[in-house]
């Protein structure tokens, strides 16, 4: 078989743009006390503060729409990747609070554009099945990069680095990512496809719409988890920050085990009992988490925790789009926006709890009850739509 280098490349880009995105979403809660100390501010205004990162992510969602009408793929992901590096480079140099927020917002918008210019350029190089491989594979690169970059903050972090420090890591994979891509051909290996299905109507329903609401609030979830956990784990068992980079390290080493082996199994369980097992498991792992009563159960915990996580996001998606008889993109745009707009709501809901309640405990409670309520919109949207489902169908018998 000829190993087709441009091709290589092409997917070493795709990949990467999710382990940069993984490297500053997977290591807040490591970061964020350090943060607060540089900056002589309190835990939770920090904390606040990484919602404008969030918050990009989401605006740059939106903006995908529309730069991509106007710049081919290569020249996005350039202007997105310097904007990155510059960014984060910023937030490294800023002695501003205020223009922290700043540097924080614009990298995330500019990440999450990069990111669906990936996503995009998978569409267009692979299908089918290798589409499909190279989807989990991002997916897969996500929980990796959680592994690694929990590890690399932890190494500074004990060594008492700049909480920055692990964002120079991420600068040094941006440059290489800009690298490969002004040396890669971006249509030299693009599959021509007959795309019937652009003007098709967007079937919307009330199946769908609240499986999106469910996936905002699953993702609010998940995010705060990644904030507070670290941070409760050293103040109730007043451990270092290599134990709670540990706890970290656990989550996502057993989430990249679990997106592998959620792949398989959807191939072979209806994906509707994978998303409810996800979640439940979440619920009771962080319901667990608050009534641990040592170190070495709580370490457990994050392993368990950490397979609830591994592959909801495409369970998620793909048992959404069952709803409709015909997806579209606009269907996954909406999951997408969904997606991250809990994302970005994080942490500045989860520090409203933490305010509220006094302790930081209550973020993990607050998590608690919002997994309830996910599960609720999951069973109340396949009510809807089983419901719907039999309403048309007595229309179709009745004409």
């Amino acid at each position: 078989m000829t190993i087709n280098i441009n091709k290589t490349r092409l997917l070493t880009i795709c990949l990467l743009a999710t382990l940069v995105i993984s490297g500053v979403v997977t290591t807040m809660g490591l970061l964020i006390p350090g943060a607060a100390q540089q900056f002589d501010v309190d835990v939770t205004s920090m904390a606040s503060q990484f919602t404008w990162f969030t918050g990009g992510v989401f605006v740059g969602y939106i903006l995908a729409f529309f730069v991509f009408d106007h710049l081919s793929i290569k020249t996005a992901l350039i202007l997105s990747y310097l904007v990155c590096f510059a960014s984060l480079m910023l937030v490294h140099w800023t002695t501003s609070y205020t223009f922290l927020a700043v540097w924080l917002a614009l990298f995330g918008i500019a990440i999450s554009v990069a990111t669906c210019g990936s996503g995009t350029l998978i569409t267009q190089i692979w299908s089918a099945r290798a589409r499909q491989t190279v989807l989990v594979a991002q997916d897969a690169m996500f929980n990796g990069g959680g592994v690694i970059f929990s590890a690399i903050a932890t190494w500074f972090i004990t060594r008492s680095f700049p909480f920055s420090s692990t964002y120079l890591v991420i600068v040094g994979l941006i440059v290489i990512v800009m690298l490969l891509i002004s040396i890669s051909n971006f249509h030299k290996d693009l599959q021509v496809e007959a795309d019937t299905s652009e003007h098709q109507k967007t079937e919307w329903n009330a199946g769908i719409i609240l499986i999106g609401i469910s996936l905002l609030l699953f993702m609010m979830a998940k995010i705060s988890i990644f904030i507070w956990a670290p941070q409760y784990v050293e103040n109730k068992f007043s451990v270092g920050g290599s134990v709670s980079g540990q706890f970290m390290s656990n989550i996502f080493t057993a989430a990249l085990i679990g997106s592998l082996a959620g792949t398989w199994l959807v191939s072979r369980v209806n994906v509707k009992y994978l998303l409810y097992t996800f979640v439940l498991i979440s619920a009771c792992s962080v319901s667990a988490l608050t009534l641990a009563p040592s170190i070495d159960v709580i370490l457990l915990l994050a392993f368990v925790y950490g397979i609830s996580v591994s592959a909801t996001f495409n369970a998620y998606v793909a048992f959404a789009l069952t709803f409709v008889r015909i997806p579209t993109h606009r269907n996954i745009a909406y999951l997408l926006i969904m997606s991250g707009l809990g994302s970005s709501a994080a942490p500045f809901f989860s520090s409203r709890a933490v305010v509220m309640g006094g302790e930081i405990q209550t973020a993990l409670l607050f998590c608690f009850v919002t997994l309830l309520t996910v599960i609720v919109t999951l069973v109340a949207g396949e009510l809807l739509s089983m419901r719907n489902a039999k309403v048309a169908l007595t229309i179709e018998g009745a004409t």
